[in-house]
Parts: structure tokens; sequence; C-alpha cells
């Protein structure tokens, strides 16, 4: 059993055939999921297009208010009713197929996509680039040594995942890195899995003003997880 998350921010145009697919696929694989949407502060008919599957059993839909991709992951798997969790975005740019369903096997596991192992498709030469700095600058002030951490696909399994999510304090950009860090204190078995990845033109990440707001966090977080970090 499963819980995919999926968190939603001004995806009018393309939820509802992602929700089909991740529906379709677990039907195919004969696998019970419960599917956890999450809007995100939307000002276009995301809100309005996700509750259209209401009527679905295993569908879920919620509405978070606060802008910042960690706010609706976090309050998609505090509603999860398993422990076992599949983050996505919402446009499916990792697709769900890139699941391993062995991984439920197993527990206190991280498993985050990596376009770096993995490939990338339309990603624009200057999103790649700044990408390779603020990854090159993540792995120098907190001694890591993951390529990619900021990939949308991301697996956990934990009994003590709902005591990780309440530890998390980055509900923006650095929400992931959060996790992981959470995860490795905890002692959690961390994989890199290569994914192929399809970028989202109309992504909402910001190019000139959220770096200097992840900088800050980054120092954030390295003072949080110092003891952890042998640095």
């Amino acid at each position: 059993m499963l819980s995919v998350v999926i968190p939603c921010f001004n995806e009018e145009k393309i939820i509802s055939k992602s929700i089909n697919t991740i529906l379709g696929w677990s039907r195919d694989n004969n696998l019970k999921i419960e599917l956890i949407l999450v809007n995100n502060a939307s000002t276009d008919n995301t809100l309005k297009n996700i509750e259209k599957f209401n009527s679905e059993k295993n569908v879920i839909c919620l509405n978070e208010n606060s802008k910042g991709k960690g706010f609706a992951v976090v309050k998609g798997i505090k509603t999860s009713n398993y422990n076992k969790v599949l983050i996505l975005d919402a446009d499916l740019s990792a697709d769900i197929n890139e699941f391993n369903i062995s991984w439920i096997e197993k527990n206190d596991l991280l498993i985050i996509g990596s376009r770096k192992l993995g490939k990338e498709i339309n990603t624009p030469l200057i999103r790649k680039v700044s990408g390779k700095i603020f990854n090159f600058i993540e792995r120098k002030v907190l001694n890591l040594n993951y390529k990619d951490i900021h990939c949308g696909f991301k697996y956990i399994a934990s009994v003590q995942l709902k005591d990780i999510i309440n530890s998390l304090d980055s509900m923006e950009y650095l929400y992931d890195l959060d996790l992981l860090l959470a995860c490795r204190y905890k002692g959690f078995e961390i994989i890199e899995n290569p994914v192929t990845y399809n970028f989202d033109r109309n992504s909402s990440v910001s190019l000139l003003k959220d770096p200097f707001k992840m900088l800050k966090d980054l120092f954030t977080l390295k003072e949080k997880y110092k003891s952890n970090l042998s640095i």
C-alpha cells in the first residue's frame, strides 16, 4: 500500500491527465494506492480541477494556502494513511513508471530521483548551469556527496515518517534538502536513483530571486544538522 503525494501550483492544464496516468498505473500494477493532491496557493483553476476527482474513493484533495512546495508536501504526508510515500511533480516530469515496486518491501529508506545519473530532456542550459553551481555549493557547505537533491521524484518509507515530517523547518525550495538531512540523521538508507526528467517550461522557480533565499536557508540547515555533517 502506497501514498502518492502531488503538490500542485497552477497546474490546471495538465493535472487531470497526470491524475488519470497515476490511477491507471496503480490498476496496471495491481497496487493499492491513495492519491493525495495538494493545491498550493494556485491562482488558476487547479483546485477546481482536482476536486473533480473527489468521487474517486482513493483520491484525497487538499488545499494549502501557504505558498511553498514544502508546505504542500508536508500537508499531504501528514494526511496520508500509509508510511510509504511517493512524491511526484504534478506534471510527472519524472514519470511514475520510474518507481520500483520492490522498494515497498524496505523500511527506513529514502530514494531521491537523480537527473544527473539519469537523463534530462528539454532543460534550458541556464537551468543546468545554475543547478550545477548550487549543487556544488550544497555539497561543499554541507559535506554531501549527492549529485541531485532537488528532483521532484522522491520515495520515503519508515514507521518514523510522521516524526521526520514534523521535524522539517524548510517549507520552500530547500524542503527536500531538509528531508534528506533528517533521514540521514535517523540512519536511513539513502539511494540516488537515475530518472529520465522532462523539463516543465512552466516551472514557478525564479532563477533571479530564489538563489538568495536558498543560500540563506542552506546555512540555516547547516547549523541545524551541524553535529551530523562532519564539517
